[in-house]
Order: C-alpha cells, then structure tokens, then sequence
C-alpha cells in the first residue's frame, strides 16, 4: 500500500501514534467504535468512547505496561488545547496496550512525545512492525494500519472516509480478526454546537456497508 491519506502515522522508540488531523484542529468529533476479543483489556479512554462513540484525540499504541504513563502525555496534548478537557478537543486519548518489552525510555520522552505530536515528525521506530492496507468499493476508501509482532497482528486501525453511524463501525471493525480493533469514520466530523442545536450527517446504505465490509475482508 502506498503512503496512508486518511491519516497519519507518527513513529517513536516506546510508542506510536494515529493522528486522524492535526493535533489543535478547531473542536469536533469523529465517529468511532472498538471491538476487542479474547482476553484483550490493555486499553484506556474507551470509557468516554463506550458512552459517546465519538474521538477528537489522536490514537496511541504503546507497550501494554506504559499506556499509562503514554495516557498521560495525550492529557497533556489535550490541556495545551483546553484544559477544561472537552470531549471535542482531545479528551480522552484512547491508548492501546501492545504486549511486547518496553523499550527504555530517555526522561524527557514525554516532552520529547509532545514535541513530535505538535510537529508531526516521527523521531524513531516503535518495537513492532507496521503493516498497510486498504480497501476500495465505489466513492469509499478505507485504510487499515496494522501492529505486527512476530508475523501476528496485535492490533488493527481502521479509517475510512465512508459516512457510518457507530453501529456500522462496529460492523467494520468485526471484519478484522485483530485482539483489538478501532474503526474510525472521518467523513462526518460533528462540530462542536450550541445547546439543543442538532448535528446533520450523512450515512452509508446497508448495501453500502456490506459492500465496503466484503472489501476490507479482502483487500488490495
């Protein structure tokens, strides 16, 4: 696969990090949802996902004993934006546990997190490979990155610019036979709104979505 459009991947020696737009983008969401199997539970954030279905952080992959700690920079990426911790300006980052042996880590590797996060660059190689993919029916697109350890998939990230409803990601996300999968829409981002003020959205047809389903099972 070439290089992602849906977003972006930044690389670091400890952790990884998704980045669906740029890290102070004006407030607003995204629609997401989750599907973990197994004995699968290294993950923090997905309280406010489980009850919103929505994201406005970028997504981190970290070795399963330092996601709290990489949950933490993403609190801080979320204060240098508000520090009221609105759910539309990057609150809460949801982190991904990968069991592998954490890297040593210099003292100042949050503020050195930090620094990539608000510059988008990469400063390293996480302790796993990456794998891309994508998967193209009709007008839509989606595009999967991967966490590979030892030829075996550990985690699955899937964005796709199709407008779906979180009931439809979670039907995306079953596609994936990853310990844990996020599916994330971009095409509807929900700007932040006043009181009693509805969100308009577009939605892909059931035909649609099985058609898009059939071609993540086998993709390019």
């Amino acid at each position: 696969m070439s290089k992602p459009t849906l977003f972006r991947m930044l690389d670091l020696p400890w952790c990884q990090t998704l980045m669906l737009e740029s890290w102070n983008a004006v407030p607003g969401r995204f629609f997401v949802a989750y599907r973990a199997t197994g004995a699968f539970n290294a993950l923090l954030g997905q309280g406010v996902v489980d009850e919103f279905r929505t994201i406005s952080a970028p997504l981190f992959l970290a070795p399963a004993d330092t996601i709290g700690g990489i949950y933490d920079t993403g609190m801080k990426l979320a204060d240098a934006r508000d520090v009221e911790a609105p759910i539309d300006q990057g609150w809460p980052p949801l982190t991904i546990g990968i069991d592998v042996r954490s890297p040593d880590r210099p003292d100042d590797w949050q503020d050195r997190l930090l620094d990539a996060l608000k510059t988008e660059q990469s400063i390293g190689k996480p302790p796993w490979n990456n794998k891309f993919s994508s998967a193209r029916t009709g007008d839509y697109l989606v595009e999967s990155a991967h966490c590979v350890i030892n030829a075996d998939i550990a985690a699955s990230i899937l964005v796709t610019d199709a407008p779906m409803l979180p009931l439809q990601l979670n039907r995306l996300a079953a596609a994936s036979d990853s310990p844990v999968t996020v599916a994330v829409s971009v095409a509807n981002r929900l700007p932040r709104v006043s009181g009693g003020e509805m969100h308009q959205i577009d939605v892909v047809s059931e035909t649609q979505l099985d058609a898009i389903i059939r071609a993540v099972s086998s993709p390019d």
